[in-house]
Order: structure tokens, then C-alpha cells, then sequence
């Protein structure tokens, strides 16, 4: 009875840790603001991204800008070539962190969320640019109040939905796996062994997300036509998103590998302990 109690709480904890192990990363790297701007700040010198990303402003721009219709043709022009030099200003990556910040708070708000798209929220690029507008035509130019840019799928977005409520489920799932472990430890005739098959079933998972790692970016790019903003934002997002929850599956294998090493040392032991006892 007793080995079948410590079998199925073993089991239960690498369940719970293949479960918790996700939830923890999604909390620290997406629910989390700063997480989230860390995740995504190199996407601020995709080249892509930064194309797409000034198309979407200097419309934008120009319309707050109150030209009259006979200069906008002139004022056209000035944009154009402001534009092209935004991503090389030095006040550009700042603009981009704040963009990711304003981004989150408006898809991670109960109150502002979209519910049917992934909404990326352009305004302090848009005050960027408008800023180095204004100094070009020695004028005072301000930025639209709001410039949102729907740049995933309502099914991504039903995604996020799902992410945020695992994220609330991390640390318990986390803190159910080491209660687990340690019961099936405690019910156990040969620890060593326990421990082993627990540190199996780590590598077995971590094996299982690398799998499952590589499917991310194709999952993102799926998502808007080729060459939109939806695509181009998703395909990156995935990429970053995939790059690093590779280093979480190699602290979960070494995880594991540790596990599976100690407990085929406390076997050995006991075998030895066992043959010295025998011999006398």
C-alpha cells in the first residue's frame, strides 16, 4: 500500500509541475508589465516591425495635427521624411518600452480590454514622432490621444483569456508539486528510488515542451494574412516567447537530472549498505 501511495503522489507531482512550470512562466513574462515589456522589447529592433510600425503612424499623426488641406500635401512630405528616421532617434527605444507598457494595460484590463482582438497601443511612438514633426516645422504638434492597432485574432485573444487564468494558478500548482513529491518520499520504501522516477518524469516533461517549443512561432504566424501587422507582430512574438521559455525547460531538465541522479546514489548506497550488513 504503501508503494502505491508513493508512486501516485510521485505522479502527481510531476503532473502538477508540467502544469505549474507554464503557469509560473506565463505570471513572470506575460501577466507581469515588466515581464512583459522584457519579453518583447527586442522586437523594437525588428526591421519588420519597425516598418509596419511607422506606416501605422504617420497617418495617424498627420490627421491630429489639424493640417489645413492645402499644406497637407506639403506636411506629407514632412512626415515621410521624419518617419524614416524615427526608429534611429535615440529617444525611439524609450518610446517603444512605453508602447509596450501602454499595450499591456490595455489588453490586461478588465475595463479596457478588447474582447475580440489583441490590441497594440501606439500613442507614445505617435507623440514621438509628433514631437520631431513639430521641431522640423518649428510648429507645436501633438499626438492622437489614442492610437490602437489590432494586431492579433480573437482567437489569440481568447488565448490571453486562458493565460491570465492559468498564470493565478503558479504558485499553488508549484507548491502542490513539492507537497506531492514530499509525500511520496514519505510513503516510500526506497526514497532513492522515488526520487529517481520523479526526476525521470521532470526530464520526460522537459523533453515534452521542448517538442512543443518549436511549434510556438508557427502558431504565432498563423495568425492575420502574411505581411500584415497581426502576422508580423505574431510570428516575432511567438519567436521571443519560444526563445525564452527555453531556458525555463532547461532549469526544469536540470531539475530533473539532479532528481534522477540523487536517487540512483541513495539506491546505490542502500545496495552497499545492504551487502556490508549481509557479509557479517
Amino acid at each position: 500500500m504503501r508503494t502505491v501511495l508513493s508512486a501516485l503522489s510521485v505522479l502527481l507531482a510531476v503532473v502538477l509541475a508540467a502544469v505549474a512550470v507554464p503557469a509560473l512562466w506565463l505570471d513572470r513574462n506575460v501577466v507581469d508589465e515588466s515581464g512583459f515589456v522584457h519579453l518583447l522589447g527586442p522586437m523594437g529592433s525588428d526591421k519588420d516591425i519597425q516598418s509596419t510600425l511607422v506606416s501605422n503612424l504617420d497617418a495617424a499623426v498627420l490627421s491630429s495635427a489639424g493640417v489645413p488641406d492645402a499644406l497637407k500635401p506639403i506636411a506629407q512630405q514632412a512626415v515621410d521624411a521624419v518617419a524614416k528616421g524615427l526608429v534611429s532617434d535615440p529617444g525611439f527605444p524609450q518610446a517603444w518600452s512605453d508602447t509596450l507598457r501602454a499595450t499591456h494595460q490595455v489588453n490586461f484590463s478588465a475595463d479596457r480590454a478588447s474582447a475580440n482582438a489583441f490590441e497594440l497601443e501606439l500613442r507614445p511612438l505617435a507623440d514621438l514622432l509628433a514631437r520631431k514633426l513639430g521641431a522640423s516645422l518649428n510648429a507645436s504638434i501633438s499626438g492622437p490621444p489614442s492610437l490602437t492597432v489590432q494586431v492579433g485574432t480573437a482567437q489569440q485573444r481568447s488565448w490571453l483569456t486562458n493565460a491570465q487564468d492559468l498564470a493565478r494558478l503558479g504558485i499553488p500548482l508549484a507548491f502542490g508539486a513539492v507537497l506531492a513529491l514530499v509525500l511520496g518520499l514519505l510513503f516510500a520504501r526506497r526514497r532513492g528510488v522515488a526520487l529517481a522516477w520523479a526526476g525521470l518524469g521532470l526530464l520526460v516533461v522537459a523533453a515534452l515542451f521542448q517538442g512543443a517549443d518549436g511549434l510556438i512561432p508557427a502558431a504565432g504566424s498563423a495568425q492575420g494574412n502574411s505581411g500584415s501587422m497581426s502576422s508580423t507582430f505574431g510570428a516575432r512574438a511567438a519567436e521571443l516567447a519560444a526563445a525564452n521559455f527555453e531556458s525555463w525547460i532547461l532549469a526544469l531538465a536540470v531539475c530533473g537530472a539532479v532528481l534522477l541522479v540523487v536517487g540512483a546514489v541513495l539506491g546505490a548506497v542502500r545496495r552497499r549498505r545492504r551487502r556490508a550488513e549481509a557479509s557479517f
